[in-house]
């Protein structure tokens, strides 16, 4: 029978290194060990100072969750995190939850057109999903378009004020200067964006037609218009005026 002897190599130098080698096996495998059962507080990362800090990694202990965190806005660094071309997609973390995911997607050619779409994803797979997309062209010229996919409608609520460059509205006051005399205002100092313009009006009033006979406009820009109003008195009359641009 062979002793455990005769097994060893029979030069130093092989022994020696075989050790060697065994001992850097037993050191990865420990520390692969460790690296499955180790919870790590937080990964930092700096800039090259070594004490700007550009991002971490590490747990949230007012909710018990966690992620990655940018730090931007620390001068002379005026970013936070830059990603590549291509999608960032979500999705809840249990399997088979959603059928298409919410993702954010971004390209360009970095000479005609930059696109950022943003997604809403949808649990079903023939459910309608929601796009915002925001286009900036190589013409100067920047497009903003919120829309269902395939260009179908996309219902829009807005909890707020909806204000736009291409509308203008309030309301003027006029007092005939004689009964069936047309009376004019002007209304000028608007700023309304576009190129051709409408206008409409309506007189506040509880008797159209019998003692305000007409209501028009003229002089229609993008600067302003000019009112005119015909009553069959000299009541005082409030008329609502909305010019859009287009």
């Amino acid at each position: 029978m062979p002793r455990q002897l005769d097994q060893l190599p029979t030069d130093t130098t092989t022994l020696a290194r075989k050790i060697a080698a065994l001992e850097k096996e037993v050191k990865e495998l420990r520390a692969a060990r460790r690296m499955r059962s180790a919870t790590v507080g937080n990964l930092k990362l700096y800039a090259e100072d070594g004490t700007t800090l550009l991002a971490e990694l590490s747990a949230d202990s007012n909710t018990g969750g966690g992620g990655l965190w940018t730090r931007g806005l620390q001068d002379p660094i005026n970013m936070s995190a830059y990603l590549s071309s291509g999608e960032l997609r979500f999705r809840p973390v249990e399997d088979d939850q959603v059928a298409v995911p919410a993702s954010i997607y971004y390209d360009s050619d970095a000479f005609q057109y930059s696109d950022l779409i943003l997604t809403s994803g949808a649990v079903g797979e023939t459910d309608h999903r929601a796009l915002l997309i925001l286009e900036s062209l190589f013409d100067g010229s920047a497009h903003a378009a919120i829309q269902g996919e395939n260009s179908s409608p996309c219902t829009l609520d807005v909890l707020g004020v909806l204000t736009a460059s291409n509308i203008a509205y309030g309301t003027v006051t006029i007092t005939p200067s004689a009964a069936n005399a047309p009376t004019s205002i002007a209304v000028t100092g608007l700023n309304v964006a576009g190129s051709s313009f409408i206008a409409l009006l309506a007189t506040q009033t509880s008797v159209p037609g019998t003692q305000v006979t007409g209501v028009g406009y003229s002089n229609l820009s993008s600067t302003g218009l000019t009112i005119w109003l015909t009553r069959t008195n000299t009541t005082t009359t409030n008329v609502s005026w909305m010019v859009i641009g287009a």
